[in-house]
């Protein structure tokens, strides 16, 4: 019995996020909007959820492997309009590379990592969370891309 009240309540934390409506990052196709399009954007990301998430926080960075090395480059993020960013690429050529994209909204915060591949974003393996992805996570999607 006292594990099965252990279970409901674990079940009913995690639901307490969802009820409140949640935070979380958009990845779009570039190709899809005009002004992202024209500035040759790899994607465009939007923060969504409840209450005014085109108020958050968005910020990006580029994440490399390059001749074996570990580095992190800051992307500037182009507004397409309030709260739909595009991102460019604005990395090397050589390594491998994946974009992490964090959202902060009212102490919510929620990221994305993008692999890219030469001027291609995966978005079909882009990986979600709520909160920042680990090192280890980073490293994963770099060894993968």
């Amino acid at each position: 019995m006292k594990k099965l009240m252990q279970l409901a309540a674990a079940a009913a934390m995690m639901t307490l996020p969802a009820l409140a409506g949640g935070f979380w990052l958009n990845v779009g196709n570039a190709e899809a909007n005009t002004e992202a399009k024209a500035m040759n954007a790899l994607f465009t990301v939007m923060p969504s959820g409840c209450g005014e998430p085109t108020n958050a926080k968005v910020t990006a960075t580029a994440e490399g492997m390059v001749n074996g090395k570990r580095v992190s480059q800051t992307v500037k993020l182009s507004a397409v309009r309030p709260g739909l960013y595009a991102v460019t690429k604005q990395w090397p050529a050589e390594g491998k590379w994946a974009v992490r994209v964090i959202a902060e909204y009212k102490g919510a915060e929620t990221s994305v990592l993008v692999p890219v591949e030469g001027s291609t974003a995966d978005r079909k393996a882009a990986k979600f969370q709520q909160g920042r992805p680990a090192e280890t996570q980073i490293a994963a999607a770099l060894s993968s891309n």
